[in-house]
C-alpha cells in the first residue's frame, strides 16, 4: 500500500476530518502495514542550516569511494557494514564491498577502458535478493543486472562482458524488484568511468588531472536522524532526505584553484530533481556543458544551469580562474516548480522527511573556496568528439508510452508490472533504430524514464513547462542537456518528449531489457515494463 491508498483508505473507513488529517500527518512514522500508527511521533531531527565544513572525500586507494582500475576480475559482496559518515555516532549502510592488498574498498569508482573485458564477481551477503545493474552499459540481459536475473543470499553471480560504450561516467546500483529504493538509499551505489582515447586528448588538452582538477561528483540526498541513522519507508512517492552528500561527505566544500575544473555529476538520489547551479557573491557563475550520460557532446554549450534528474549524468568545466583568493562558490539547486500534480493528500512534510528541504525548493550541496593561486589554463577545443550520425528509424509511426495513473495506481499504457511483470510488452529488432513518444500527463509528477541497455538521442519537447521552455534552443524545444547521448529522459507534466533509441550494435539471441521511472520509489511501485530485443 503506497502513500495515496492508505491516507485515502483512512479518510474514507474513519469519515472524521480531524482524525483523518492525525492519521495523515503520522502515516509515515511507521509503514502503512504496522498494526497501528502512533499518533506521537518520537523526536525528529529539524531543518537547520550547516556550514560547509567537511572536506570532500576524494578517489583514494582504500576505504569509502577508493579508486580502482579494472585491469583484472574484481570480487564485490554485498553487505552491511559501519562507516563514519557524519560527526558523533558512525552509520550502519549497505555497501559492495572488496578486497584489495588486503585494504577494504566500499562503493569503489571502477574505471575500465573501452573495448576491456569487465568481469565482477557479486556474492550476496545482505540477507534478501540483490544484483548489480550496470547503468547505462549496452550488455546482453544476463549482463544487466535487472530484477529478472536476482542473486538470492549467500550465493554469487559473475558479470563478465565487453564494454563496448562510448568513454563517459556510469554507475552500478542494486535493481532487485521492489527493494531498488531501499538498498540504493541505504547506500549501495558506485561509480563507472569507461576511459578512452577522446577522453584521453581532452585531458591531454585540457591539462586535467584525475583527482585533482577533474573530479567526480557523486549526490545523493539520504534521510538521516538524530542517532546518524539513514532512514527509509517503503511506499513512498519520492523519497527525499534532510542532508545531502557528495561523495558521501555531508556538508563537503573542497579548496580548489584560479583555474580550469572538470565536473563529472551523478544524481544519486532515490527522487529528488536538482535545479544546478553556482554562485559567487549571489551571481550565477556560466558554466561549460561537455557531455552527459553517454559521454562527451560534439561541441561545448555555455550555461548558467542544468536540470539534474535521478540517474542522470553532467560533464562540465567550470573556470575559477577570474575570481579572487578567498571567494567562495556554491553548488546549489535552485528553486523550481516541482509540479507534484498526482492529486495525493497532502502530508506535513515534517513527519514525512523531518529536517528535509521540500522538492523544487532552493537547496546548497556544497561549496568550492578559492585558496591556492593559478594553474595553467588551456583553451577549450570547439570539436570535443567526434560527430555521430543519428541512426534511421524504422517505425514511421512513433511508439507510443502514456505515464499516467488509473485511482491511485502508476501506469504505462494501462499497465502496472505487479500486475504484467512476466509480460513483454513488444519487441524491436537488435541493430534497428526507432523513434519512441513519451507522454506525461498532466495529473503526474516529472519522471525521470530509464531506458536498460541501450542509449538514445532527443529529438522534441512539446508542451513542456516555463522552466524547461525558457531554456529551449531551437522551435524543437530541446535543451542544452538534451544534446547529449542518455540513458534517462526527464518528462514533466503534460510534455511530450520524442527521443530516438539506436538498438546497435545488435547482441546474439534475445534479450529482455526494462524501461521505467528512475524515481526509485515509482520504480518499485511499478512504472515499469518489459520489452525484447531479438538478434
Amino acid at each position: 500500500m503506497n502513500r495515496r491508498q492508505f491516507l485515502t483508505a483512512a479518510s474514507m473507513t474513519l469519515g472524521v476530518s480531524t482524525y483523518a488529517r492525525t492519521v495523515e500527518a503520522t502515516a509515515h512514522v511507521h509503514p502503512p502495514s504496522a498494526s497501528a500508527p502512533r499518533l506521537i511521533p518520537p523526536p525528529l531531527p529539524t531543518r537547520e542550516a550547516r556550514p560547509f565544513v567537511h572536506p570532500l572525500r576524494m578517489p583514494s586507494a582504500t576505504g569509502l569511494f577508493a579508486d580502482v582500475n579494472l585491469r583484472e576480475p574484481l570480487r564485490l559482496t554485498a553487505k552491511s557494514t559501519r562507516q563514519q559518515l557524519f560527526p558523533g555516532r558512525s552509520t550502519d549502510m549497505l555497501v559492495y564491498e572488496a578486497d584489495s592488498a588486503g585494504q577494504k574498498l566500499w562503493n569503489p569508482i571502477l574505471r575500465v577502458r573501452q573495448g576491456t573485458t569487465l568481469d565482477v564477481t557479486l556474492r550476496n551477503e545482505l540477507g534478501e535478493d540483490t544484483t548489480i545493474h550496470w547503468h547505462g552499459l549496452h550488455v546482453d540481459e544476463r549482463n544487466d543486472g535487472g530484477g529478472m536475473h536476482p542473486v538470492h543470499h549467500m550465493q554469487q553471480y559473475v558479470y563478465r562482458f565487453k564494454v563496448n560504450n562510448r568513454p563517459g561516467l556510469y554507475w552500478y546500483h542494486p535493481h532487485p524488484h521492489d527493494r531498488t529504493g531501499a538498498q540504493v538509499h541505504q547506500g549501495m551505489a558506485g561509480l563507472l568511468l569507461v576511459e578512452g582515447e577522446e577522453e584521453d586528448a581532452l585531458r591531454k588538452t585540457l591539462g586535467l588531472v584525475w583527482g585533482e582538477t577533474e573530479l567526480p561528483l557523486l549526490i545523493q540526498d539520504k534521510q538521516v536522524d538524530t542517532l546518524n541513522k539513514l532512514k527509509y519507508s517503503m511506499g513512498e512517492d519520492d523519497w527525499i532526505g534532510n542532508r545531502v552528500m557528495v561523495n558521501w561527505t555531508p556538508e563537503a566544500v573542497h579548496d580548489v584553484a584560479t583555474c580550469l575544473y572538470r565536473l563529472r555529476l551523478l544524481n544519486g538520489s532515490n527522487a529528488r530533481v536538482y535545479r544546478l547551479a553556482f554562485l559567487a557573491g549571489g551571481k550565477r557563475l556560466p558554466f561549460t556543458l561537455i557531455g552527459g550520460d553517454g559521454g562527451l557532446l560534439h561541441h561545448p554549450q555555455q550555461v548558467r544551469e542544468a536540470f539534474l534528474a535521478p540517474a542522470q549524468r553532467l560533464d562540465i568545466l567550470i573556470d575559477f580562474e577570474k575570481l579572487p583568493l578567498g571567494s567562495a562558490v556554491t553548488l546549489t539547486s535552485l528553486a523550481y516548480d516541482p509540479m507534484e500534480n498526482d492529486g495525493a493528500p497532502p502530508v506535513d512534510p515534517a513527519i514525512e522527511h523531518p529536517g528535509a528541504a521540500l522538492m523544487g525548493e532552493a537547496l546548497d550541496i556544497m561549496q568550492f573556496n578559492v585558496k591556492r593561486p593559478i594553474c595553467a589554463n588551456r583553451v577549450l577545443p570547439k570539436i570535443l568528439s567526434s560527430p555521430i550520425k543519428l541512426p534511421v528509424a524504422k517505425n514511421r509511426i512513433p511508439r507510443r508510452f502514456r505515464v499516467h495513473m488509473k485511482g491511485l495506481t502508476w501506469l504505462i499504457n494501462g499497465k502496472n508490472y505487479h500486475e504484467s511483470m512476466h509480460d513483454i510488452e513488444f519487441m524491436v529488432k537488435g541493430g534497428d533504430a526507432e523513434v519512441w513518444e513519451i507522454r506525461n500527463d498532466i495529473r503526474s509528477m516529472p519522471h525521470p524514464m530509464h531506458i536498460h541497455g541501450f542509449h538514445f538521442r532527443v529529438l522534441e519537447r512539446r508542451g513542456s513547462p516555463r522552466q524547461i521552455g525558457q531554456q529551449a534552443l531551437n522551435v524543437s524545444g530541446i535543451t542544452p542537456t538534451d544534446l547529449a547521448w542518455q540513458d534517462t529522459v526527464l518528462v514533466w507534466p503534460g510534455e511530450v518528449v520524442k527521443i530516438l533509441v539506436d538498438f546497435s550494435p545488435a547482441l546474439p539471441g534475445k534479450n529482455i531489457y526494462m524501461f521505467h521511472c528512475h524515481n526509485l520509489e515509482h520504480e518499485d511501485q511499478g512504472l515499469m515494463l518489459n520489452f525484447r530485443v531479438d538478434a
